[in-house]
């Protein structure tokens, strides 16, 4: 017996990866999501005009070729909190194509572009963005927040020695093709 469920658009996903909510959770396609991988989709959305049922509505959302590395998780922004309920309300995050999550490492972004290399032991706060085009460091965190331009690549902890520094434009095509290529290896 397999250890992968393996979909008819070419999606890979791990029996041991936690996936909830699923029904609330679009892969467009070709993705793979590793073992130890926690998907929070099953999260409660803050309704909106745009929004008429949040029941219902989608709050993840994976580009083609996305690659989600072991003991990961995706979670879904907070956007609002109430104290004297302890409850959370969160909007929806879209991480785009050709991104590649490392190891360990937790995204709480509202949004992630295209050709996003995510190294191993990152953390992305909450509501950061991050543009297409960029290279996070092993080990960093990206305050809550953030916005993080494209071409950019970036590396350490804010506060400490917290970096953004220009990317070459030849890492547009790199990243896809890592991207690609970890999909048809299966690595």
């Amino acid at each position: 017996m397999s250890e992968w469920i393996e979909t008819s658009a070419g999606n890979r996903i791990s029996k041991l990866a936690e996936i909830s909510g699923p029904d609330r959770i679009i892969i467009s396609g070709n993705a793979t999501i590793h073992p130890g991988v926690k998907i929070h989709g099953d999260v409660e959305l803050l309704a909106n005009a745009s929004n008429k049922n949040p029941d219902t509505a989608t709050t993840i959302q994976l580009g083609k070729f996305c690659y989600i590395r072991s003991n990961s998780q995706i979670i879904p922004p907070v956007l609002k909190e109430s104290k004297p309920e302890n409850k959370t309300w969160h909007g929806p995050i879209s991480i785009g194509a050709y991104t590649i999550i490392g190891n360990n490492s937790i995204v709480k972004s509202a949004n992630i572009g295209n050709r996003v290399l995510i190294e191993d032991d990152c953390v992305l706060e909450n509501l950061s963005i991050v543009y297409d085009c960029c290279l996070i460091r092993r080990g960093t965190v990206i305050p809550p927040k953030t916005v993080i331009p494209p071409y950019s690549e970036v590396s350490g902890v804010a506060g400490k020695d917290f970096s953004v520094r220009s990317l070459n434009n030849s890492y547009k095509k790199l990243i896809e093709l890592e991207a690609k290529e970890l999909q048809i290896l299966g690595i």
